[in-house]
């Protein structure tokens, strides 16, 4: 396994341990905002790590390049 390989699966469970914490906090939490919080943790976390591991970028930078673009054409 090389280095680039090592890093990918590193970040990739660094960020499904992130969404494991969300998993954890919307149990424990009762409040309708802590339970907010915690499914936008588990999606944001969840989405990094299979972008990470499919090396593409997350749904935000795909979302937020497409917008710019456009703006871009539009000007």
């Amino acid at each position: 396994m090389n280095a680039e390989q090592l890093e990918k699966v590193y970040k990739t469970c660094w960020h499904a341990m992130i969404a494991g914490v969300g998993v954890y906090e919307y149990r424990v939490h009762k409040t309708l905002l802590s339970k907010f919080l915690s499914v936008c943790l588990i999606m944001f976390h969840a989405d990094a790590a299979v972008c990470d591991y499919l090396d593409i970028p997350t749904t935000p930078q795909r979302f937020i390049k497409k917008v710019l673009d456009k703006h871009v054409e539009d000007c």
